[in-house]
């Protein structure tokens, strides 16, 4: 019996990202001789590796948890300068229905910088002085499963909606070394985190501009507050897609992503967190 393993289905040992997408892409390419669909608006499954470059704007207030403090507001890329971030996203799809499909999307944001603050800042149970040499880390990993029904379905249109759940796990920490007169150089440092299932609807359409060119856009919205928790998102992505071959496509596009989140969570994170980020993606799509 013949016990290789196909390079799609071969299992990828963890990596730095930048290993691990040239495994994967290489993987994607690898997949042209599966059997199935050629056309994005009938195959059943398929699975899409991209790269954002993405651009943030991002509010952010970390209050006391223990205590009744209300901490500082500040806008963290203009506080800590952090450039442009380029992240990895993997995206698989499965149409178990001619008009029914789910999807799941993934990706994750981790970001650190070192710099020295213009102005006193109160972040949790820490204060921060003007001119302290301070280390931020902002890690985000979202994560989306949705459900989708083509509500309209020709040979070359389709046009779905959608409903789902957008898992937002953030976590940030400050860090700052302060001179203190008499004392020398003391630290300082606090840190905060939250875990939040977002529910999302969504609109989406597939369209076959031409031969083996495809134009593909979905919205998503949503605004719930449960329990000590309240958030919006707003996602919204608009792209071309180039079907150059039987199985494997490629692909840009762009997108423009809005969280709000204001928390009261006494064991984890009391604030307000506003992240917007927005810029462009290439990606390629393997398809069978």
């Amino acid at each position: 019996m013949d016990t290789r393993q196909s390079p799609c289905s071969r299992q990828f040992p963890r990596a730095r990202p930048s290993i691990r997408v040239a495994a994967l892409a290489a993987a994607l390419l690898s997949c042209t001789g599966v059997a199935g669909a050629a056309d994005p608006l009938e195959d059943r499954f398929a699975l899409t590796l991209g790269t954002y470059f993405l651009s943030s704007d991002t509010t952010l207030r970390v209050d006391e948890l223990r205590g009744v403090g209300v901490g500082t507001e500040f806008e963290v890329e203009d506080v800590f300068h952090f450039d442009e971030d380029t992240v990895f996203r993997v995206e698989g799809a499965w149409r178990f229905r001619p008009r029914h499909s789910l999807r799941l999307m993934y990706f994750e944001s981790d970001r650190t910088r070192t710099d020295t603050i213009d102005r006193n800042i109160e972040f949790g149970d820490e204060s921060f002085p003007l001119g302290a040499s301070a280390t931020m880390r902002f890690e985000f990993t979202i994560m989306e499963l949705a459900y989708r029904y083509a509500f309209l379905k020709r040979d070359n249109l389709e046009l779905a909606g959608s409903f789902g759940v957008h898992n937002i796990e953030f976590k940030t920490a400050l860090h700052a070394s302060i001179a203190s007169p008499g004392l020398g150089s003391i630290s300082a440092q606090d840190d905060a985190s939250t875990d939040a299932p977002l529910p999302v609807v969504g609109l989406g359409f597939t369209w076959r501009m031409g031969e083996n060119i495809y134009l593909q856009a979905h919205a998503q919205y949503f605004q719930v507050k449960y329990g000590d928790i309240e958030g919006s998102l707003l996602n919204y992505q608009a792209g071309v897609l180039w079907q150059f071959s039987q199985h494997v496509g490629m692909g840009a596009a762009y997108n423009l992503f809005d969280l709000g989140i204001k928390a009261d969570a006494a064991d984890s994170f009391r604030g307000k967190l506003d992240w917007q980020y927005a810029g462009p993606q290439l990606y390629l799509r393997a398809a069978f």
